[in-house]
């Protein structure tokens, strides 16, 4: 399948704070981004290599909590009680082509597909009814833009990527099945171990570690 990594989700129970907090272990600034009305989350942005980018998101307390549940699990106790502490890494994003016939054929039921906007961005992503993450976060969120259409055409270059995406799980030779079904990438590896992500990302100055 014709795929590529879109973008980390990275959670956070104030976006402000939150995104200060980054912004210093990162030593760059993100951009801004928007609000997303129907989940009722905002965000902001920064561009890793290729098209790639990074987003951290918090619930949006100047709007009214919505008629559905969150997305990226953010109304789930656990994610609430992780993220006010520091921001926390939630999930990867997938861009493909043909967002229905992938979510047929991925291996996993990545929930509904819903049509999305913020500002005059459109986009389809997948999101379970239920909001929370698929495999806690190690399957991807899969999502497709509109031709020439992609929201990393509009941020700053940035010192900062990805050098590592290190995905747990205890069935990793399933995990590493979906995956290698969906994309073939140097960046993702797949290990043994109770669900969850890890993030190394290459700053100017270090490497730095987010989970």
């Amino acid at each position: 399948m014709n795929s590529r990594i879109d973008h980390i989700v990275i959670g956070a129970a104030n976006l402000i704070s939150g995104t200060k907090t980054l912004e210093t272990k990162l030593s760059t600034k993100f951009s801004p981004g928007g609000e997303h009305m129907i989940m009722g989350t905002h965000n902001k942005l920064l561009k890793l290599q290729s098209n790639i980018y990074l987003e951290v998101i918090a619930n949006n307390p100047n709007v009214s909590k919505p008629s559905r549940q969150r997305w990226f699990s953010l109304d789930e106790s656990s994610i609430k009680e992780k993220i006010q502490k520091s921001p926390r890494l939630l999930c990867w994003v997938l861009e493909v082509d043909n967002i229905e016939d992938t979510a047929k054929k991925c291996g996993y039921n990545p929930g509904e597909i819903l049509q999305l906007s913020r500002d005059e961005l459109t986009w389809k992503v997948t999101v379970p009814s239920n909001g929370k993450l698929v495999e806690n976060g190690v399957l991807p969120v899969l999502i497709e833009w509109p031709s020439n259409k992609h929201p990393s055409k509009k941020l700053n270059n940035s010192k900062v990527s990805i050098n590592k995406i290190s995905l747990f799980h205890p069935e990793p030779n399933k995990i590493k099945n979906i995956i290698s079904n969906l994309i073939e990438s140097d960046l993702i590896h797949v290990s043994k171990g109770f669900p969850k992500m890890e993030l190394i990302l290459t700053t100017q100055n270090e490497k730095v570690v987010i989970n």
